[in-house]
């Protein structure tokens, strides 16, 4: 194991693991705003419309295939934990199993309704066609996405972050020098916004692949098998109902955002991107949490778990300060450097930025919580709690759009965070994660 989280100072743990995760999210997003914006300046706000419609099938591939890698990490975080390496190598054919029936099984799927999944969300007709070719090429890439990230788990069990976040950057910058010369100079369309991310997940699966071999040949020639897919599905459940959840939510609600128009719809995508970039810091802290209370409950260090709880709280304060300078000052600037000079645009997008940074503190304590309770053992809990927040989110913006407009879209994030962190909060200081 390359980094023992179990000894020394625990924000030191946290931050020596979270911050080369940070900086390969904060490559892969520049990518997601970089492909935003190349959209919307050369393709248009229709194109633009169409990426930000596909983001909620999207992010139901990403809920499935993240959900399983969390469980793989967390396993195998136990597992080190606990010093039982043997355990960690036969972990392996299930992993592999795992990549045949998820990755093609997913890209059949998408591939196949992706058009009716356009349909039913209502999106306009200008940018039906865009969004179906789009989420047809993304799903050609499932399987690679798959294999970069269930072996990106294994090697981030082990405390590596720094590999797979290498592999990642290389694979970012890749992507958005083909993005570049896909859509601005061959004029290939949306469908060269598309073949750039396929081919740059293609390129980090094959590093992850090779930086795997090197450190054990054995992890890549072990036959597939059952044994521990269920209990990878039984830890990873919490991120993949989190994720999926959330991405139904988000199915329903960009139904909602459609009843708008084009304006709306690219406002609130290009907001998200932003958002999203800002929220790295608390996602990787997170991440790393999980690892850091996995390591710990697997050692039966509970005293050190709830240190680390606490410390991530005190990193949290600084991102939380930074996100909101950020969006207070330069906004705008932000906005119109995605949609180009689309003022109403522009200003609906600010809007959302403006009203999303005063929940801030309460998003990022919804991060550390989940990860806490996820790294040590919990399950029920959490999943009850993303239903409750999700379940929450997507009423409130349905009957808020009724009376309030576009508002109630803006608002239905940030009163969620509220309600998912005060059930977190509460199921903390139960203290029956412990002993699990």
């Amino acid at each position: 194991m390359e980094m023992d989280m179990t000894t020394g100072k625990p924000v030191k743990a946290l931050l020596k693991f979270s911050v080369p995760l940070f900086a390969g999210n904060i490559m892969q997003n520049l990518y997601n705003v970089f492909d935003t914006a190349v959209v919307g300046h050369i393709l248009g706000k229709n194109a633009l419309a169409a990426v930000g419609n596909s983001y909620a099938p999207t992010l139901i591939i990403n809920s499935i295939v993240l959900g399983l890698s969390s469980g793989i990490l967390i396993l195998l975080a136990q597992v080190y934990g606990s010093k039982e390496a043997e355990k960690a190598q036969n972990c392996m054919g299930s992993i592999q199993t795992l990549l045949f029936l998820i990755g093609g099984g997913l890209s059949f799927l998408f591939f196949l309704s992706a058009r009716g999944i356009f349909m039913a969300m209502g999106i306009p007709t200008e940018a039906i066609g865009y969004a179906t070719v789009y989420l047809r090429i993304i799903a050609l890439g499932i399987p690679f996405l798959s294999v970069y990230n269930f072996y990106s788990a294994v090697i981030k069990a082990g405390g590596d972050a720094r590999t797979p976040i290498q592999d990642l950057s290389i694979s970012c910058l890749m992507n958005i020098l083909l993005d570049y010369v896909f859509v601005a100079q061959f004029r290939l369309g949306i469908q060269g916004a598309a073949f750039a991310t396929v081919l740059s997940q293609i390129a980090a699966a094959g590093l992850t692949v090779f930086h795997l071999y090197r450190k054990d040949k054995r992890a890549l020639v072990i036959r597939p098998d059952f044994k521990y897919v269920l209990q990878i599905f039984r830890l990873g459940i919490t991120g993949i109902v989190q994720n999926g959840a959330s991405a139904i939510s988000m199915f329903f609600i960009q139904g909602a955002i459609n009843q708008f128009g084009v304006n709306e719809i690219s406002a609130y995508t290009s907001a998200y991107k932003i958002e999203t970039i800002l929220t790295i810091p608390a996602v990787n802290l997170g991440t790393s949490l999980s690892v850091f209370t996995a390591q710990n409950i697997g050692a039966k260090n509970y005293e050190r778990s709830r240190r680390g709880l606490r410390d991530s709280f005190k990193i949290s304060a600084v991102i939380i300060a930074v996100a909101a300078v950020v969006i207070w000052a330069v906004s705008p600037r932000l906005m119109y450097l995605l949609v180009g000079n689309e003022k109403d645009v522009i200003r609906i997008g600010v809007q959302y930025l403006h009203i999303i940074s005063l929940t801030f503190p309460l998003c990022v304590s919804l991060y550390l919580l989940t990860n806490f309770l996820r790294g040590a053992g919990e399950i029920a809990y959490p999943v009850f709690n993303t239903m409750l927040e999700l379940g929450f989110r997507t009423v409130f913006a349905f009957v808020s759009v009724q009376y309030i407009g576009f508002y109630g879209i803006m608002l239905c994030r940030p009163l969620s965070f509220l309600i998912s962190t005060a059930s977190l909060s509460c199921r903390y200081f139960t203290k029956k994660w412990q002993g699990r």
